[in-house]
């Protein structure tokens, strides 16, 4: 598990995981019987395109439940009953998604910000070269 944070802190990907559902916050929606604001924490704070990519990945399993990233939890409006049987199997998926298009996301951003760094080196080697060949006498 250290190699996981070590490998976070490095720029690589997050791993993020539902850890467990938080008993002392969730509570019934109000205004509700049987709808509650249910709290799962995480394994880590979500950067933002990683929540951004949870609510498209959401959306494609489950249009009739909400469910938001709120710093360190995922929360879901739902019955209790459906917790265990339905909502958390498929908040599972969604994180699992999520973290498997996120590590394309980072991948990608990691490839594309090499590139313009190679460029940039490119161009001050090309810029000192010209300058060294200068004579000034």
């Amino acid at each position: 598990m250290s190699e996981d944070r070590k490998e976070g802190s490095t720029g690589s990907a997050p791993e993020i995981r539902i850890e467990r559902m938080n008993n002392e916050k969730t509570r019934k929606d109000v205004g509700s019987e049987t709808v509650y604001h249910v709290y799962f924490e995480l394994s880590g704070y979500p950067p933002p395109e990683w929540r951004e990519i949870f609510g498209g990945e959401w959306k494609k399993l489950n249009t009739t439940q909400e469910a938001a990233i709120d710093g360190g939890f995922l929360v879901i409006h739902c019955p209790l009953v459906e917790v265990s049987t339905t909502q958390l199997p498929a908040l599972k998926k969604a994180v699992a998604a999520a973290n498997e298009a996120y590590k394309q996301y980072a991948e990608k951003e990691a490839s594309a910000l090499e590139h313009r760094e190679d460029a940039w080196k490119k161009e001050r080697k090309d810029v000192d070269t010209m300058a060294t060949s200068l004579r000034f006498d």
